[in-house]
């Protein structure tokens, strides 16, 4: 027998113990015969019996006063085995982990466990992570906390959520009270009037159910990564809700389901999957009978108004569809949805833009580009504006001389700086480790899942706090659309440098089936949106070179003439987060270099985003030549030119933009954002970023010929929001 085996046999038999623990929880209570020598491997033990409390002078017994009802029997004793070296192997459900070929999992949950496994349901799991936090054992709070986020799916994400926003696990139901194979360990204790005496360091807390229990970033790392997901498969999941089709998929956007403020902060964000404002729309107007089919609720009735007003850019909508919102009204109420006055705001405001646009002169002809693109801010590039920005100072100096002209009332939006984020996070950075050498720290566990890169150049400046998403639950875990008053842009930016408009920004969601089998350097397009007088569209590009594949998505200003169709159904794609290579397309710029491995929960980097000046210059016969070669791989709609009510005559426009790139399961986001750009036509903006994990969803070998799809149904979802200035 090994020491290892000596040692749990030591445990599962209470051989030779020198100090018993006293388990105390409002719901359980047991004694434990154990080891000072193997507790004091967890941090809080270590803690207690080194640290100069009154523990640390030998005594037989300590009393431990669990105030966290998170925390269990079960999860408490895997967590004393696996200091002993044993316990149980975890088994997790299949039916819960998502993949690319089933991104979505199934409405029931597979209920065999293998013997002599203990069953890792999700409230197991989020016990597991309360509990080895609480221990200060931070590799098994890592395993429990990429099990967590590996497991985000229809079953969990309301239990993850609920999790996160500080709610207690709720009740065991058909569940083993104690860990497997660890039924004899414990010593219960079923009237617990006096065993409390001995030496406690906590005392109980009050049953008090409208405690919350917080793990800092833990938590709000779980919140991102079910935000993220709800933003991403929102409109499937209605329409699965809606369908019931005899199948018992949980409630999300039924009663019993999300709160309604959290269905409002989904319904206006603007990284819900949404194909644009109409469908937007008609989301929330389905999510709103459904609910309303139940009874009415004058709480959420005065919510639902609310967001219809705020929530939608109905400026960005088509005379058409705003013509047709006029005339819809619920089937439930008989009243309208949005007001006319809304509506004729909204017109109003898409006017004044119009105005703007068509009465500038044109552009004079292009001179030769010098190889430097313009600075943001810069003289070259205001001459290419429309005006219609202001900056914190000058809000702040029209408040000061209590200008007529500025409304208290007015909502303005930020214009971003140039910026990559990581909202959510896959798990990719907290595997348990592969050695008793490669660990983790307590303050890695707790660092957030989306740091930026330091300042290398005036373009890649580290966001402000602005321009970085928050991550907490006041702001629903950074997927909130943003919008501020007057007041609350100077409250927010002291320094008076950042930039804002009241136009709300053009926002469409774009999705890209069967990258993988694009030859290299190969487009794949978007549909093509018409914003302000101009056409864009967004594509994907793969860059496969030795030893390196990087993945690049990029906003494009699009001509009139050979609109190129939309990619269709059909394989899938990821696009994960470095930080990446910020570059105008075309330009002849090498991969970026291998990543360096970063345990903890942060995200992987490796330089800076940078801007490349190099000019774009693609012909549409290019193109067609290009898309020639892969069109029996990739399916693509017909093209279809959008309406365009007028024309933006002017060469060059000049346009900030977002693109948040859901992750293949959609448990994380990646979310690029640029400061104002000078689109000419044809000229495209974006990002290539080699990925983690890319590997899993395009094939990266050193000699990679265009890979045959292979038949996933995951495909790459992104949202992207476009503002001209």
């Amino acid at each position: 027998m090994n020491l290892q085996q000596h040692l749990y046999d030591a445990l599962l038999h209470a051989t030779t113990p020198d100090i018993t623990v006293k388990a105390r929880s409002a719901y359980w209570s047991a004694n434990y015969r154990l080891h000072r020598v193997v507790l004091v491997q967890a941090g809080f033990f270590n803690s207690l019996f080194t640290a100069g409390f009154a523990e640390t002078t030998p005594q037989p017994e300590v009393t431990v006063v669990f105030d966290d009802t998170n925390i269990t029997r079960a999860a408490f004793e895997l967590c004393i085995s696996r200091l002993y070296g044993g316990g149980p192997p975890l088994h997790i459900s299949p039916s819960l982990k998502p993949s690319t070929a089933h991104p979505l999992t199934t409405a029931t949950i597979d209920a065999f466990v293998p013997e002599g496994h203990h069953p890792a349901t999700p409230r197991f799991l989020l016990s597991l992570l309360a509990t080895s936090v609480y221990l200060s054992m931070p590799t098994l709070a890592a395993q429990a906390l990429s099990s967590i986020l590996s497991t985000v799916g229809p079953q969990t994400v309301l239990t993850y959520l609920d999790f996160a926003l500080g709610k207690p696990i709720s009740a065991n139901l058909n569940e083993p009270d104690a860990a497997v194979g660890l039924e004899n360990v414990a010593e219960l204790l079923h009237d617990d009037a006096a065993s409390l005496s001995g030496t406690s360091i906590y005392s109980i807390a009050s049953d008090d159910p409208s405690r919350v229990f917080h793990y800092g970033a833990i938590s709000d790392k779980i919140g991102e990564a079910a935000a993220c997901w709800l933003t991403r498969w929102a409109p499937d999941m209605l329409a699965l809700e809606e369908r019931k089709a005899g199948v018992a998929w949980p409630a999300i956007w039924d009663r019993g389901g999300l709160s309604i403020d959290w269905i409002c902060a989904l319904a206006a964000s603007d990284t819900l999957f949404v194909e644009n404002e109409r469908a937007r729309y008609d989301f929330l107007r389905s999510v709103v009978e459904l609910r309303r089919r139940r009874g009415l609720v004058q709480v959420e009735e005065d919510a639902f108004k609310r967001v219809f007003e705020d929530g939608i850019h109905y400026c960005n909508m088509t005379m058409e569809d705003v013509i047709y919102i006029s005339k819809d009204s619920s089937p439930t109420t008989k009243q309208p949805f949005v007001s006319i006055a809304v509506l004729q705001a909204s017109h109003w405001q898409s006017s004044i833009l119009r105005q703007h646009i068509t009465a500038r002169p044109t552009s004079a002809p292009s001179e030769p580009r010098s190889p430097a693109a313009p600075t943001p801010g810069s003289p070259i590039q205001k001459e290419k504006e429309l005006g219609i920005t202001l900056t914190t100072a000058e809000i702040r100096a029209r408040i000061a001389a209590a200008d007529p002209a500025l409304d208290r009332t007015t909502r303005y939006y930020l214009v971003p700086t140039d910026s990559s984020q990581r909202i959510g996070d896959n798990g990719s950075s907290v595997h348990p480790p592969v050695s008793d050498t490669n660990t983790i720290s307590m303050d890695e566990l707790f660092t957030t899942s989306f740091p930026v890169s330091g300042p290398a150049s005036p373009t890649a400046a580290r966001p402000s706090g602005l321009a970085r998403a928050s991550s907490g639950e006041a702001n629903y875990f950074g997927i909130q659309a943003r919008r501020f008053t007057a007041e609350e842009c100077v409250a927010a930016d002291a320094a008076g440098t950042q930039r804002w408009t009241t136009q709300p920004p053009f926002r469409f969601g774009v999705e890209f089936w069967d990258a993988e089998a694009l030859p290299d350097k190969a487009r794949l397009y978007s549909q093509t949106v018409w914003c302000g007088g101009s056409l864009f569209n967004a594509y994907v590009q793969v860059v496969r070179k030795k030893g390196a594949t990087q993945l690049g998505i990029y906003l494009h200003r699009q001509s009139t003439i050979d609109v190129p169709g939309a990619s269709a159904f059909r394989g899938d794609v990821q696009l994960q987060a470095t930080t990446p290579q910020r570059e105008r397309q075309g330009s002849l710029r090498q991969s970026s270099p291998p990543m360096t491995h970063v345990r903890g929960l942060s995200l992987p980097t490796n330089s800076p985003p940078t801007r490349s000046t190099t000019p774009v210059s693609v012909s549409p016969s290019s193109i067609s030549s290009v898309s020639s070669l892969f069109s029996t791989s990739t399916a693509t709609l017909p093209p279809a030119p959008p309406s365009a009510p007028y024309r933006d005559s002017r060469q060059h426009v000049s346009a900030y933009f977002t693109i948040s790139c859901a992750s293949a399961t959609g448990a994380s986001q990646t979310r690029f954002a640029s400061a104002p750009d000078t689109f000419s036509v044809s000229q495209s903006w974006g990002w290539k970023s080699s990925s983690l994990r890319t590997e899993e969803y395009i094939d990266v070998g050193e000699t990679a010929e265009v890979p045959a799809t292979r038949g996933r149904e995951i495909s790459l979802r992104a949202c992207v929001v476009l503002g001209l200035v």
